[in-house]
């Protein structure tokens, strides 16, 4: 159900609107072969499409017009467009009216109703291809939307009584530049998953570039993880989302902070203590060292698979670094930390050149895809900032001191990837595999 707080989560007073979003998929090796076949996905507004045999594709984007009138729409109602309808939550009982018009302010069609308090969905009539605008008033409060009916979407259904009043405030208002927020994911058999955010009002002519996808792996709880090669080596393109050792043995879920400060032995917690299945399965556990020790007779990674060492770590830096995966292009300095983090889930809130919050779109062209999981500290409390930072375990001990481990951690406001060597082994990190 969408409901008034969900609807305005992250979003400060606006009002909703339609806005086509185009561009092209290509294979990222060589940047002008079209990928037909591929599906292209709005994570939010849950619009779909595939490209053809150009590689292209258009849809349309659920997008935000800023209003610092509507801030009083919090508490009374919301708005959005779900699947060619309007579906609105009504805080109090009221009576709605919704009206359409074109771009001329002509008005094509109107709907006045009385509606109890909840969600509720009023179907739009289909117009063909095109620019439409939309008043909807509940009680004394107005919010305003544009829509754009574009290929693949279908606004279809009838509203009832036909006008000729006219409006022009609204296409005044619909010139405003939107604001895009959502997720473009594509998927294409044979090529690493793509995700990346959108937030530009400028939503035409976007090129993907998607990553081979170099091999797939199945842990023993059946999920099933994309890898990609990066020089010689071959990673999992995604962390490690098992519960259970390779035989099947469980490994012991501790969410309390006091336990978990005590443990001399293998657990497993989720970012922030999370019970949120997509957050699961985005993020995956944080493990303790105890759990992906060499030294454990039980084996985290599926067969052909293990946690890196240091050593491995380093050549896959060393690799990127060379041939010039850092920010700036240079084969110098370790400047790397934007190619192997995720173009969604970070901070996106700094701009400071070359860090990984930096224009997320820039990120990921290792297609390691990294994500920000955050850490728990020894003391058996969260680190987390949301999409702040996150680490990745080593197999590897300090030689010097065994009581401490080395990792590795990427920061938001970073460029560059931090080499750590002093992880008690009761922190709690997150686990990328390498292929043996």
């Amino acid at each position: 159900m969408l409901t008034t707080k969900a609807f305005l989560t992250g979003l400060a007073a606006a009002s909703v609107s339609m806005a086509a979003i185009s561009g092209i998929v290509v294979k990222d090796t060589i940047g002008t072969i079209p990928i037909s076949g591929a599906v292209v996905q709005l994570e939010k507004g849950g619009q779909t499409a595939t490209t053809g045999s150009d590689g292209r594709f258009t849809l349309a984007s659920t997008s935000i017009l800023p209003r610092k009138t509507e801030q009083s729409l919090q508490h009374n109602f919301s708005v959005a467009m779900q699947n060619g309808s309007l579906r609105l939550n009504v805080a109090g009982k009221s009576v709605v009216e919704v009206t359409t018009f074109d771009l001329n302010g002509k008005a094509l069609s109107s709907v006045r109703r009385p509606m109890d308090p909840g969600t509720h969905s009023i179907t739009l009539p289909y117009r063909g291809e095109g620019i439409y605008l939309c008043k909807v008033k509940v009680g004394k409060n107005e919010s305003s939307l544009k829509i754009n009916s574009v290929v693949g979407v279908s606004l279809a259904g009838a509203v009832t009584s036909q006008g000729s009043s006219s409006y022009s405030i609204l296409a005044k208002q619909a010139s405003v530049n939107s604001v895009i927020n959502d997720v473009i994911a594509v998927a294409k058999e044979g090529y690493l998953n793509y995700r990346v955010k959108v937030r530009n009002s400028d939503t035409s002519g976007i090129a993907i570039r998607m990553i081979v996808c170099a091999d797939t792996v199945k842990d023993v709880e059946g999920n099933v993880y994309q890898a990609v090669r990066i020089g010689n080596q071959v990673w999992m393109a995604e962390n490690l989302r098992t519960t259970k050792y390779n035989d099947g043995t469980p490994i012991p879920l501790d969410t309390s902070s006091a336990s978990w400060a005590r443990a001399t032995t293998p657990e497993y917690c989720y970012p922030l203590n999370t019970t949120n299945a997509d957050s699961i399965k985005k993020f995956g556990p944080l493990y303790n060292f105890y759990v992906v020790n060499p030294q454990n007779p039980k084996k985290l990674a599926p067969a052909g698979w293990h946690v890196p060492t240091d050593a491995e770590l380093t050549i896959l830096e060393n690799y990127l670094i060379a041939n010039r995966y850092t920010w700036n292009g240079t084969n110098t300095g370790n400047k790397i930390a934007k190619s192997l983090t995720a173009r969604t889930d970070w901070r996106d809130t700094i701009n400071t050149q070359g860090t990984i919050g930096c224009d997320l779109t820039k990120n990921n062209t290792s297609g390691f895809s990294f994500l920000p999981g955050g850490d728990r500290h020894p003391d058996g409390t969260f680190g987390h900032v949301p999409g702040g930072y996150g680490g990745l375990w080593t197999s590897t001990v300090r030689t010097n001191d065994p009581s401490h481990v080395l990792y590795r951690f990427l920061f938001y406001d970073f460029d560059y990837v931090y080499h750590g060597d002093s992880a008690p082994k009761n922190c709690a990190l997150s686990v990328r595999l390498v292929r043996d």
